[in-house]
């Protein structure tokens, strides 16, 4: 199965992926779902909006752990492969449902953020936008972060109750639809909207799965592993690289 994406890696003109918390676990970031999950421990309306607005200490008691976790965290080999592929002249656009920069760090370009992202933050009051790095000494020190206007910052993470970023959206779509392979990579495609798009894809691409568990999609795709993704993918460079020299 390792040889028969590489070979579709090899022969695809333009690729889209789509990434989930499973290529972010590899790299020490906890998943939100799985037993053991950001969820399981007692954060269910971590990212609720409405939560958020009447109580934001319940995300910012979260976030005093989980920035430095991301922050201080790297990407792994399955986001360095992705970045490897492009730098090979490969057309590679990332859609991702995380809250991470991985895919960025790594120097993918460009990667489409579905849930948003926690770069940024956002006043809720005023709409100012800051460097989320900014305001970690106060995060770090317990302090709900505010606006000089007094409103609260929100991270540009898409909460439940929010709408998916417009720009990011389309793009996805539109990427997925320009594609003659769809990847998907760490996702149990179970969260929608993002679930839905691996159906934007064109008549005759091809679709691609590596995941730890089945998704619902298994049955479509022309290629599913079921395995350790940073392992197979990079199998998959060292054969796509072989096949270019």
């Amino acid at each position: 199965m390792v040889e028969q994406l590489a070979a579709m890696v090899a022969e695809a003109e333009s690729i889209a992926v789509l990434t989930g918390a499973g290529i972010s676990t590899a790299s020490g970031i906890p998943d939100f779902r799985s037993a053991g999950g950001v969820y399981s421990s007692g954060n269910a309306n971590v990212f609720d909006l409405n939560a958020f607005i009447r109580n934001p200490s319940i995300f910012y008691t979260f976030a005093r752990s989980f920035y430095p976790q991301v922050r201080d965290a790297q990407p792994n080999a399955a986001h360095q492969a992705l970045a490897e592929w492009q730098r090979r002249g490969k057309e590679v656009t990332v859609v991702t449902q995380n809250v991470d920069d991985y895919h960025q760090r790594a120097g993918s370009s460009p990667v489409y953020t579905v849930h948003g992202n926690h770069i940024h933050s956002t006043c809720l009051k005023c709409g100012d936008r800051v460097e989320t790095e900014t305001l970690l000494p106060l995060i770090l020190a317990g302090e709900i972060p505010r606006c000089s206007c007094k409103g609260v910052y929100k991270p540009d993470i898409t909460f439940f109750g929010e709408m998916l970023p417009e720009y990011d959206w389309d793009a996805s779509v539109a990427a997925i639809h320009r594609a003659d392979l769809v990847l998907v990579l760490g996702t149990s495609l179970s969260v929608y909207p993002a679930a839905g798009l691996p159906g934007y894809r064109r008549l005759g691409a091809k679709l691609a799965i590596v995941n730890r568990d089945p998704t619902p999609l298994d049955p479509e795709a022309d290629c599913v592993i079921h395995g350790d993704l940073c392992s197979v993918m990079e199998q998959v460079s060292s054969l796509f690289s072989k096949d270019r020299h």
